[in-house]
């Protein structure tokens, strides 16, 4: 059965990855990446688990079973959706959406700095879950991803110098995270961003084969992450340790992918989740979607102004089914896959959580594609999120939306040409209106 479950999955990424090489935009679109995450991510876990001798009976053939549920789910509600979102169509004065481009790069530049100031001692207290003030400045520290996406769309539009300064300094925080700390979510969406861009205003995209060959090199890459952050980063796990391109060519990328697929290299996320679905379907204690509250308060509730007893309080109150179950305790900040949190809420039906992603993606999409500049400034900011609900949580998703709205909809206000004005202006001031 478990080598059965395994050939589906793997012939149904194949088939969806088959649809979108038919299309480059395609390339780019929701059910396409979804199945470069389950078979260039998930599936060498769960091959690797195979070898896994102590695991639960029926717990890893459930587990499979539910990944499959999920990648058919996000290519159904993509496809099932042939209607573009209505919100935001609005013309905007370019000079305007620069000013608060830039605005919001500055702003979200001088957190992202704050955050740098107090991260080592922050990783040395409480290690990968950042508590206290941080939060609030990372949060803030978004700003500069919504005012980097609204300069690349205005500078591909039309080139001028202070979109370019815009972009250029954008880019450099984007590097950081990239290059010295490995971040693999900002490298998806950095390269996402690019190529939505690109596709939106000029409808251009690199070649099929270079497109394939980037994501083969991205697969190794998020398996060797490990690897690579305790090369790139020194002794207080944030900055950089000097290593170059001679010390990453020594990390074994390719021996790293084998050995989780042979397993013999630890594959934690789907262990994990392996555990947690199985304590969840023996339980059967499910919380119906009421975890995404949970993820809301921890997310945007500041404990550093409410308090954290109160904090604490507004939480509904969830239980550890694995630990009780097995005993199994994850590796702290150990993730379990929106695998885990779509199966906790509804069962395998929870994969209607990954329907309507694919829903709300497509919706975008069409929209983005028929020009609106809003929809196509959503698009580029919730990619990284879409794809984080198979890797992270569905959470990570359906809240980005918060953050997106209040960042961006003040800039847009801010820029927006209301009806009336746009009758009275002459031909002259006309091409400044987007």
């Amino acid at each position: 059965m478990t080598e059965f479950l395994l050939w589906l999955l793997v012939l149904s990424g194949a088939a969806i990855l088959v649809w979108g090489w038919q299309r480059r935009d395609r390339m780019i679109q929701f059910p396409f990446l979804a199945a470069v995450v389950f078979m260039g991510w998930i599936t060498p876990q769960l091959l690797g688990l195979t070898s896994y001798p102590r695991r639960p009976p029926g717990a890893l053939e459930k587990t499979i079973l539910m990944a499959w549920l999920c990648l058919l789910a996000c290519w159904a509600g993509y496809v099932f959706n042939q209607r573009p979102a209505r919100l935001f169509e609005w013309r905007f004065d370019r000079r305007r959406l620069v000013w608060a481009s830039a605005a919001l790069s500055l702003v979200g530049a001088f957190f992202f700095y704050q955050v740098s100031l107090l991260a080592v001692d922050v990783i040395e207290r409480f290690g990968g879950q950042w508590t206290g003030v941080i939060t609030i400045y990372f949060f803030l520290a978004g700003l500069l991803t919504v005012g980097f996406a609204m300069a690349l769309l205005l500078h591909l539009a039309t080139p001028t110098l202070p979109t370019l300064i815009i972009v250029l300094f954008g880019l450099s925080f984007y590097l950081d995270r990239v290059l010295i700390q490995g971040r693999r979510q900002d490298a998806v969406e950095l390269c996402l961003m690019v190529l939505m861009a690109l596709w939106f205003q000029r409808r251009w995209l690199p070649p099929r084969s270079l497109m394939i060959g980037a994501f083969l090199l991205g697969a190794l890459f998020v398996n060797s992450v490990g690897d690579y952050r305790s090369t790139m980063l020194g002794k207080d796990h944030y900055s950089w340790s000097g290593a170059g391109v001679t010390e990453l060519l020594n990390i074994d990328f390719v021996g790293n992918l084998l050995g989780i697929v042979k397993g013999e290299q630890p594959a934690s996320e789907l262990y994990i989740a392996m555990f947690s679905i199985e304590a969840t379907d023996r339980r059967r204690d499910f919380d119906y979607g009421l975890s995404l509250w949970n993820g809301f308060v921890e997310r945007y509730v500041p404990g550093q102004l409410i308090g954290p007893e109160r904090k604490h309080s507004l939480y509904i109150e969830g239980r550890d089914g694995a630990g009780q179950v097995f005993g199994f305790v994850p590796n702290f900040g150990a993730t379990s896959t929106g695998l885990t949190d779509a199966f906790h809420s509804f069962w395998f039906f929870g994969a209607i959580k990954f329907f309507l992603i694919g829903f709300i993606m497509s919706r975008w999409w069409r929209a983005a594609s028929a020009g609106n500049r809003v929809a196509q400034m959503v698009l580029m900011l919730c990619i990284g999120s879409s794809l984080e609900a198979i890797t992270h949580t569905t959470h990570h998703f359906f809240l980005v939306f918060v953050e997106i709205v209040t960042f961006m909809l003040p800039a847009l206000l801010y820029a927006r040409v209301p009806q009336h004005r746009r009758a009275m202006r002459v031909p002259a001031q006309a091409e400044n209106v987007l």
